[in-house]
């Protein structure tokens, strides 16, 4: 007889863990849909946003890819390289940069064909915005990655043209001293 009852309160113990499992598993299946859709919205709202709102990517096109012959550069290279004072080292060091710095723009925007006459009279404000971003790293971040100060530089020269037909910014060389 304690042979039954034992099995008996086994049995049942079984089926109420099987009935609060199923409970858990419903309530995380639905939690993580809700999880996934949320998500989903902000992967969709990302998408919009890196693309100018309309699909069309920095770059202007569909698929945020310019192709080679709607390509123009402008820049400050040559005689134009920029000499930039950084923010001072954890050394207490001053150091500066020597760099030249090409902006890529897209031929095929509607906006280059406005403002590719202007640019050489905005020259001086882009050269600005150019210093403002790189003078506020120090030698050993821009050394490590410049990716954030390219991404930052780009940003503000399209808040200032505000457009995107400038879609990259390259430092075609750098010197540190």
């Amino acid at each position: 007889m304690k042979k039954n009852l034992l099995s008996i309160i086994i049995l049942a113990l079984l089926v109420v863990n099987i009935g609060m499992n199923a409970f858990m598993l419903l309530s995380v299946l639905t939690t993580n849909s809700q999880t996934a859709k949320l998500i989903s919205d902000i992967a969709a709202a990302l998408e919009l946003e890196a693309s100018g709102g309309n699909g069309g990517g920095f770059s202007g096109s569909a698929s945020g890819v310019v192709d080679v012959a709607n390509i123009a550069t402008f820049g400050f290279t040559g005689d134009d390289k920029l000499t930039i004072n950084l923010k001072p080292s954890a050394d207490g060091k001053s150091h500066f940069m020597l760099v030249e710095v090409v902006f890529s723009m897209n031929t095929a925007s509607e906006d280059y064909a406005a403002y590719s006459e202007s640019i050489d009279g905005m020259k001086d404000l882009v050269k600005g915005k150019v210093t403002t971003v790189l003078s506020s790293y120090t030698m050993e971040e821009l050394q490590l990655d410049d990716t954030k100060a390219k991404e930052l530089i780009l940003e503000q020269v399209q808040e200032l043209f505000n457009s995107n037909f400038i879609y990259e910014v390259t430092f075609s060389s750098a010197l540190y001293q």
